[in-house]
């Protein structure tokens, strides 16, 4: 066993060997065309061990300068000399199975084709020990006019069989891919089936239903891989970029990109459920996101290989079903993407945000409520009769009741207040009386009818008050006697006439500011 070696522009997939293993293959940078895999253990992730498998130099074929992808056989992987198919891309599309018992096949390639990227070389479906592919290359088939075509390899390295190219595939997705992700439930044996899912560079997605045939592809109507049935994927405002990584996890596919801080995201999708793109939200800190990085899985993790951080490469692990990060240089998130709507994990239930809401607003609502009640209390008892004496009127009499106030009032401000109707049984305290609705300044006295009279109130009393004599009763009516009128008016308020209030008010010491004309 030894350190984890480097390698930009490398590849990694699950073992047969074990549930904590994964292939590691990579082309050294400082020996031309040396081809090197390794079986990685990741038991404890944070110190994995590297067991070297193999090595193969080859100039024409092998270069560190070109991506390229790692697939597993998935049905044979309890076979412990299970290979893994090694795609290289770009210009030397170059391919060969790798096995652990230390061999390594020959290079291949398909003649005048190249392949684009790994990420536009989706894996879906696989049956026995048949592995078939959608892939983008770099040139468009005279016979369908588009880029795209199925591959398929399989585990049995002969001249023969090994792999086998399509440019016919019926339905044919974007001439702008972005990404594309396959899915797929493995079979032992029959033709093959599950999905190719392609994200366009607009920022959409289609799903295509895949079949696939194992047969020989003897004659010119034999078809490797058939897509159909394209339906749109709902992205769920999820925007990919171009540093995106897909996996193919048998039937969820999962993508790996990077957000606005450089921590890792994590979208998943699943088109035999739904056809709808999801975020899979951390429940820890997450690995910082490197566009050198490579990713695959083992079990029910995805596994993720940076080869140079402070120096040493390193193996991060998410796992799907804790949603949990693990490894080494973790970090917390401040990504600003945004949330699945729809997705409830990791995030704080709606009861609880609306409980948190009511019993703040209770708060709120007491805190003003003992506020004023503070306030009420530390008023004077004139503010507190004041504001009793409004408490019934509606907006817009209290809104003609209100006015400045002055500490000082004038004899004509005293004057304007209507006297005060006597309760025994609440002396001394007046009973609260509406307001008068304010009149033009020329009537000093509530009345309608009556001016002010210096002589009926003087203005060298400017604090008199007027109190009714505690022995006088209200008549029945209010309808003047007989030969007593008010300024020759038969009609006035009797309460207004100037002999009505001699006869209701006498002069009384009771009171240190009382007077009574």
């Amino acid at each position: 066993m030894s350190s984890v070696p480097s390698y930009e522009n490398s590849c990694i997939a699950p073992a047969a060997t074990g549930l904590s293993e994964v292939w590691l293959v990579g082309v050294s940078t400082t020996s031309a065309g040396r081809l090197d895999a390794y079986i990685v253990n990741l038991a404890n992730i944070n110190t994995p061990s590297a067991r070297f498998i193999a090595t193969q130099v080859d100039t024409l074929s092998w270069t560190g300068l070109a991506p390229r992808g790692c697939y597993p056989f998935t049905n044979t992987r309890n076979d412990l000399n299970s290979p893994v198919v090694m795609q290289q891309f770009g210009t030397k599309s170059y391919s060969t199975n790798v096995y652990p018992n230390g061999t390594i096949g020959e290079g291949t390639f398909f003649t005048n084709y190249t392949f684009v990227s790994p990420t536009l070389f989706s894996f879906s479906p696989a049956v026995d020990g048949i592995n078939w592919f959608a892939a983008y290359s770099d040139k468009r088939s005279a016979a369908t006019n588009s880029r795209w075509t199925g591959v398929r390899w399989r585990s049995t390295w002969s001249l023969v069989s090994r792999g086998t190219f399509d440019n016919i595939l019926s339905v044919y997705p974007t001439d702008r891919p972005l990404l594309s992700v396959g899915t797929f439930e493995p079979k032992a044996s029959g033709a093959g089936s599950g999905y190719h899912t392609v994200f366009d560079s607009d920022g959409s997605g289609m799903a295509y239903s895949a079949v696939a045939s194992p047969a020989p592809f003897n004659q010119s109507g034999d078809r490797i891989l058939t897509l159909a049935n394209p339906q749109k994927v709902d992205m769920n405002g999820i925007t990919l970029t171009v540093r995106a990584i897909p996996i193919t996890m048998n039937s969820v596919g999962y993508i790996l990109d990077g957000a606005s801080d450089d921590t890792t995201v994590v979208y998943s999708i699943n088109p035999s459920k739904e056809l709808k793109l999801r975020r899979v939200d951390a429940l820890s800190d997450v690995a910082p996101f490197s566009s050198s990085m490579v990713a695959s899985y083992v079990d029910t993790q995805i596994v993720v290989y940076t080869p140079s951080v402070k120096g040493k490469a390193i193996f991060n692990a998410f796992d799907t079903v804790t949603r949990k990060w693990s490894g080494p240089g973790l970090v917390k998130s401040q990504s600003t993407v945004p949330n699945d709507p729809d997705d409830t994990s990791g995030k704080t239930p709606i009861s609880a945000i609306i409980g948190g809401i009511v019993g703040g607003l209770v708060v709120i609502a007491v805190a003003v409520f003992l506020i004023v009640r503070h306030r009420r209390k530390t008023r004077s008892p004139e503010k507190v009769d004041a504001d009793d004496n409004s408490a019934g009127t509606t907006p817009t009499q209290q809104g003609q009741q209100e006015q400045p106030q002055s500490t000082q009032l004038s004899p004509q401000a005293l004057y304007r207040e209507r006297p005060k109707v006597h309760q025994p049984q609440l002396l001394p305290q007046l009973l609260p009386q509406p307001q008068p609705q304010q009149e033009p300044e020329e009537f000093l006295h509530p009345s309608r009818r009556i001016k002010y009279d210096p002589h009926l109130f003087p203005p060298q009393h400017p604090h008199a008050i007027m109190y009714p004599d505690e022995s006088f009763t209200l008549p029945s009516t209010l309808e003047p006697a007989a030969g007593q009128y008010c300024d020759n008016r038969p009609s006035v308020d009797v309460s207004d006439c100037p002999a009505y209030k001699k006869a209701t008010y006498s002069t009384s010491q009771q009171h240190p500011h009382s007077y009574f004309p």
